[in-house]
């Protein structure tokens, strides 16, 4: 029987064995260099993504992700946590089109869309669930003003929309609906697009590459961030603040997953670009992207981990104000990418700590959560009596056992 304490690069390298593949086979089987292959088994690269770790499981034909994780993920059979307003957000966007009983106004639309987005990117115990409940009318409203408005109308509701799209992309993600998310992403690129608007269509594609790298295809989402970026590169002359945001924006993405894909140069060329464009913006929440010297900041915290260089992870992790950013869900995937580290180090005190903050801003982080899940379980198996006391309350909001 494995140690509950082997990590799940350990994990990997023992099933590997027993199925008799190479390290080049099974790199190749999932999508990764040999180099990250490597880095995996020998603790010094972390397995941060759930779409990974079903790769690799598919690749070992393993049917239960905790022979990997050592967790017992209480997942749905076809492997979502799900949430209750799941099912009412995807009937709304499949009944496009659809008139709604009451004309729509627009600038009512535009109030409750940015109330939403307020209320996602704010702390809260409930921001899961109050987001999950508004997404249905709110599509429906936006989805009938495209269908019955023509002209300048039309055109500003296909922004509303496109905006919308985008909340509900990263809803559906956060919440484990790929599917949906991949929808809803597709849908704010259209909508973008017959709008007419290129900074808004720069966002949509920013939001598309961030569901096509969850589900780990990373190849295609550097593809649409580099034809985002050459699509907006000739409108750089006299460009606004909002369009240079995009632009930095999209090159924080594309230096995460090119680190991703073990391309250290193109990362650090990518994140030289954004810190000199967040010199010239300064803090924006343009498009609801959270751009700025801070995001730079800790983009190169979370690349630095997507490398495995985890000391330098933690010397920028130290360094670094998370306070300065607007949005919550930036600084929780900050904490995250910190407690992992920690936990590698062993230094399971800090790493409680910095779950404690997530727990603090949005406590529905762990109960959906995968990777926040699986480093509770890897704290409490190793756990001494001197941090029991605080991770007790944070096993319990995970509805895992103590």
């Amino acid at each position: 029987m494995e140690s509950q304490e082997w990590a799940i690069g350990q994990r990997i390298a023992s099933h590997r064995g027993r199925c008799g593949l190479t390290q080049e086979e099974l790199a190749g089987l999932v999508g990764i260099s040999l180099s990250m292959m490597k880095k995996i088994e020998s603790g010094d690269r972390l397995v941060t993504r759930f779409s990974l770790l079903v790769l690799f499981a598919q690749a070992l034909r393993i049917k239960d992700l905790r022979e990997l994780t050592g967790v017992p993920l209480a997942l749905m059979p076809d492997g979502r946590r799900g949430h209750p307003s799941a099912n009412a957000v995807y009937a709304a966007l499949m009944d496009r089109g659809r008139s709604v009983a009451e004309p729509v106004d627009l600038a009512d639309l535009t109030r409750c869309i940015e109330h939403a987005w307020r209320t996602w990117q704010a702390p809260s115990a409930f921001r899961y669930d109050a987001v999950g409940q508004q997404l249905p009318e709110l599509l429906r409203h936006a989805q009938s003003a495209v269908c019955g408005l023509e002209g300048r109308q039309r055109r500003e509701a296909l922004r509303l929309a496109s905006t919308l799209y985008q909340l509900t992309r990263t809803w559906t993600k956060r919440v484990g609906e790929y599917e949906l998310s991949i929808v809803a992403a597709d849908r704010a690129v259209s909508s973008a697009l017959d709008a007419d608007d290129p900074d808004l269509a720069g966002a949509a594609a920013w939001n598309l590459a961030m569901i096509l790298s969850a589900q780990g295809k990373t190849e295609h989402s550097r593809a649409v961030v580099h034809q985002a970026i050459a699509e907006l590169k000739p409108r750089l002359d006299r460009p606004s603040a909002k369009r240079l945001a995009v632009f930095g924006g999209l090159h924080l993405l594309g230096a995460t997953e090119a680190a991703r894909d073990d391309n250290t140069g193109e990362a650090q060329q990518l994140l030289g670009v954004a810190g000199t464009v967040a010199a010239k913006t300064g803090e924006t929440n343009h498009f609801r992207m959270v751009f700025g010297p801070t995001n730079v900041a800790l983009h190169r915290v979370s690349t630095a981990v997507e490398l495995g260089r985890l000391g330098d992870a933690l010397h920028l992790v130290e360094h670094t104000d998370v306070q300065q950013t607007s949005a919550v869900e930036r600084r929780l995937t900050f904490h995250l990418d910190a407690a992992r580290c920690y936990l590698h180090k062993r230094n399971d005190v800090a790493a409680v700590h910095m779950i404690q903050r997530i727990h603090r801003e949005s406590p529905e982080e762990l109960r959906y959560s995968s990777i926040v899940r699986g480093t509770l379980t890897q704290l409490r198996n190793r756990a001494k009596p001197a941090v029991h006391a605080e991770l007790r309350p944070l096993l319990e909001a995970a509805s895992l056992p103590a």
